[in-house]
């Protein structure tokens, strides 16, 4: 680490110190933690870009914040351990349920943490508005430091995204024409990096603008190209004019050249070269439709933001999910500690919900191994505990200077082991916890509930409804097969001229959610077969759009011919147009890409 990191890292630290000690002596001491669940959710909340519609993230965030205080007050005022229990279990379910995502971003757990942290510190009902003003403040100062680091973010990395994937496919052109071989990996790797961004925003409504779904297929487009590549059996020729256009179009993202140039030297390439791979043809189409969409600005964009939603919305409510059994099992968890805290007053069993927060995951794949990480670094942040307790004497200022240098040296170091952070936290923990209850039972008492929360939270992920990627990914590829042979079934609507347009879309956006989990799946657990059927099927959803737009455009001798494709009947074509033709090459390569799925869905799960 350099100076300037560290003085970066300080000076980020030092901000976040005065922003918490502003928050509450704004605010007042008793919201000194809503603060701190201010902090933790800007923060995570950076690798998600809110600057796009900012207000109606701006909206959700504070549905989602006033649930978390709102709830806590309700579930702790009412007086009845019970009631209170229903009153949790309810918010924790939309609250684990609504912001529960994939592996790589847990944006549950600061939410789950912050009602936690609600329910410790209660508020009186003359105190209540102070809070939900302090909720609705924070959730404001999160969106604008989002607005203000993210801004331009999304832009940028799309542009440069596609422009590195289309280096990737000119070097694989390069390598087949200079050593007659060439490999996908860095292009598969450079593709999932750009799909995770675009992902990251399609699967949450909010986070989206109308020309995802664009790019996305541009992804797919290049993708497959250069997977075509990789396996060989391309003329030199059309090795050569297809490095070309990848340099076109490397210098139209860059901002050099217009999309008209694209446009040209797509269809030069499709002119040149009518007999190359209908694969690699549909590719090309595929990107000239493409940019020229986004060129032009031509989307309907009040009508697909709806259409997106209703999408997104019909695969967030689905029961057959992660999601859904993850929520129930943080819920029933949740709910049943809080009962055991509340009703039998034990004041440090308040340990256990921060305990299921930690631990309670939404795949048993790995609970395990994180458990183990969990009481690794809980008993180290014990014993470094112990220690400064000994030193300290549990002098009061002393303790504030070693929960100050502590957190200092976590922001610093900023550990990525989970053992590690986990000994960071349960140190501070412990700090603070003696801090305000200075006792030596009291301490022991914490550290016994928090040991059994380790255990109980890791019978719940492998007895309460447990749930593994295998299973998801085969549910998954399933519906995926289904989804793009709807949308085969919208083509062949098109080309008997009952087109629906809102059809087309839906079932567009509902596949792009499900290749998104599937490909949040696929960085977990590598698997060369089932990458393959990944790239197949968003290959397919992006030609079958393709399809769909362009069945309008054909002759009625190319119409039936279509139509006899999908029918499967492979007689000779008739006289055919030049776009005719073009269009059944597509067609063609699309529901061979289909039929070859197919036969690879099985490497996806049992």
């Amino acid at each position: 680490m350099n100076l300037k990191t560290l003085a970066g890292k300080t000076v980020f630290f030092a901000l976040i110190v005065l922003f918490v000690m502003g928050f509450s002596e704004l605010f007042g001491q008793e919201n000194s933690l809503t603060g701190v669940v201010v902090v933790v959710l800007a923060l995570m909340m950076l690798g998600q870009d809110l600057s796009v519609r900012p207000m109606m993230n701006l909206a959700g965030l504070v549905a989602f914040t006033l649930l978390m205080g709102l709830g806590a007050y309700a579930s702790v005022a009412c007086g009845n351990a019970f009631v209170g229990a229903v009153l949790n279990l309810s918010v924790v379910f939309l609250l684990c349920y609504m912001t529960t995502q994939d592996l790589r971003s847990p944006m549950h757990f600061p939410f789950l943490l912050g009602y936690a942290f609600m329910l410790s510190v209660p508020v009186s009902a003359e105190d209540l508005p102070v809070r939900v003003l302090a909720l609705v403040v924070g959730s404001v100062f999160i969106v604008l430091l989002n607005v203000l680091i993210n801004r331009n973010r999304h832009s940028k990395t799309c542009h440069g995204g596609i422009i590195a994937i289309c280096r990737e496919v000119s070097g694989c052109c390069r390598g087949m024409l200079d050593d007659g071989q060439a490999s996908s990996d860095n292009l598969d790797a450079v593709c999932m990096r750009l799909r995770g961004s675009m992902y990251d925003r399609l699967r949450r409504s909010f986070f989206t603008t109308p020309g995802d779904g664009t790019v996305l297929s541009l992804v797919s487009a290049l993708h497959m190209a250069g997977r075509s590549v990789c396996r060989g059996g391309h003329a030199k020729e059309v090795l050569e004019d297809l490095a070309s256009l990848m340099d076109t179009v490397s210098a139209h993202e860059g901002g050099s050249r217009e999309v008209s140039d694209v446009v040209d030297a797509a269809n030069g390439f499709l002119d040149r070269h009518p007999d190359a791979n209908d694969v690699l043809r549909a590719s090309v189409v595929d990107l000239r439709d493409g940019l020229s969409s986004l060129a032009s600005d031509n989307h309907s964009v009040r009508r697909d933001v709806h259409l997106q939603m209703r999408a997104m919305a019909r695969e967030t409510v689905r029961r057959d999910s992660a999601r859904f059994t993850f929520a129930v099992r943080m819920s029933v968890v949740f709910t049943l500690f809080a009962v055991v805290w509340q009703y039998w007053d034990l004041e440090n069993a308040k340990w256990l919900l921060f305990t299921t927060v930690a631990l309670v995951l939404p795949y048993v794949d790995g609970a395990w191994r994180k458990s183990a990480m969990r009481l690794t670094g809980t008993l180290a942040g014990i014993a470094a505990f112990a220690v400064v307790l000994v030193a300290t004497g549990g002098e009061l200022g002393l303790l504030t200077a070693a929960l100050m240098l502590a957190n200092y040296v976590y922001t610093v170091l900023d550990p990525k082991r989970y053992d590690v952070m986990r000994g960071f936290i349960t140190f501070s923990a412990l700090v603070a916890a003696s801090m305000s209850a200075p006792a030596d039972d009291a301490v022991l008492e914490r550290i016994a509930f928090i040991l059994l929360g380790v255990v109980v939270a890791t019978a719940a992920n492998y007895l309460l409804l447990p749930y593994r990627l295998d299973d998801e990914n085969a549910s998954l590829g399933g519906r995926y097969l289904a989804l793009n042979d709807s949308m085969l079934e919208h083509a062949r609507s098109a080309l008997e001229g009952r087109r629906d347009t809102d059809g087309e879309t839906v079932a567009g956006l509902t596949a792009a959610g499900v290749s998104a989990k599937l490909h949040m799946n696929a960085e977990t657990c590598q698997d060369g077969d089932a990458d393959l059927f990944l790239s197949l099927q968003d290959g397919v959803s992006s030609q079958c759009a393709m399809l769909c737009r362009g069945a309008g455009r054909l002759t009625e001798e190319g119409r039936s011919a279509a139509l006899s494709a999908l029918s499967g009947d492979g007689t000779e074509d008739a006289c055919l147009t030049d776009r005719d033709a073009e269009y059944l090459a597509v067609l063609r390569a699309t529901l061979r890409m289909q039929d070859e799925s197919r036969s690879l869905q099985a490497s996806l799960g049992p």
